[in-house]
């Protein structure tokens, strides 16, 4: 071994320990992965989704603070996912329908935002997949929300009606399945400063009931 070689050991811990920064700094301020665990965004996002999130969007977050970085604000039909306000050790994903000064109404499950109504265009009856396997049927909607077109699941009845100002600072969200999603209707606002990052792409996706890959989700786009 010539004298200033060093020892296989040492560059294996060396190699080892910059791995391990650069995947801290990549999961903390650049991308990280997701798993969908519920039906509450089918049928953008089905249960066995797997993401990646985009965590500057919003601005960076100093791990383990609510520090924000040159905060950015999330706009109207973002995916976002973020602290749960009423537990912060959960993540959870929905759509941003409301913006800091909207002033929302959810009625009969018609949208409307400063008193506009968001389109709503009926396609199909829609089967899914609940997280423990069981098997529902709602209505498929293509809806606008302004120059944001994307698909949500709806039944004849509602699940919670109500008028709402967003403060300054929060934003207001709700799941695409609009009959199986407890979201901003039942819990409140999110504030910027618990947003973690916007859902970017889905790289893989598992139907747990029928046990096989979803070929055809990988590498959708979301918005």
């Amino acid at each position: 071994m010539e004298e200033n070689q060093k020892p296989v050991w040492r560059e294996w811990l060396e190699s080892i320990v910059v791995i391990g920064l650069l995947a801290f700094v990549i999961r903390s301020f650049i991308a990280a992965p997701f798993k969908i665990p519920s039906s509450s965004m089918v049928p953008t996002l089905e249960v066995g989704d797997y993401l990646f999130v985009l965590r500057y969007s919003y601005g960076l977050r100093i791990p383990f603070t609510d520090i924000q970085l040159l905060p950015s604000a999330a706009k109207h039909g973002d995916v976002v996912v973020f602290d749960y306000p009423k537990d912060r050790s959960k993540d959870y994903i929905k759509r941003v329908v409301g913006v800091p000064g909207d002033h929302i109404r959810y009625d009969h499950n018609r949208l409307f935002i400063n008193d506009q109504e968001m389109p709503l265009t009926k396609i199909a009856p829609r089967t899914y997949f609940l997280g423990d396997g069981s098997a529902q049927v709602s209505t498929e909607f293509e809806e606008n929300i302004f120059d944001v077109t994307h698909h949500v699941l709806r039944q004849e009845y509602t699940l919670r009606d109500g008028l709402w100002t967003v403060p300054e600072g929060h934003y207001m969200v709700l799941g695409d399945n609009r009959n199986n999603s407890r979201d901003s209707r039942f819990w409140g606002f999110v504030p910027q400063e618990y947003l973690v990052g916007k859902a970017a792409i889905i790289w893989w996706s598992w139907d747990g009931p029928k046990s096989e890959v979803r070929w055809n989700r990988l590498g959708t786009i979301l918005h």
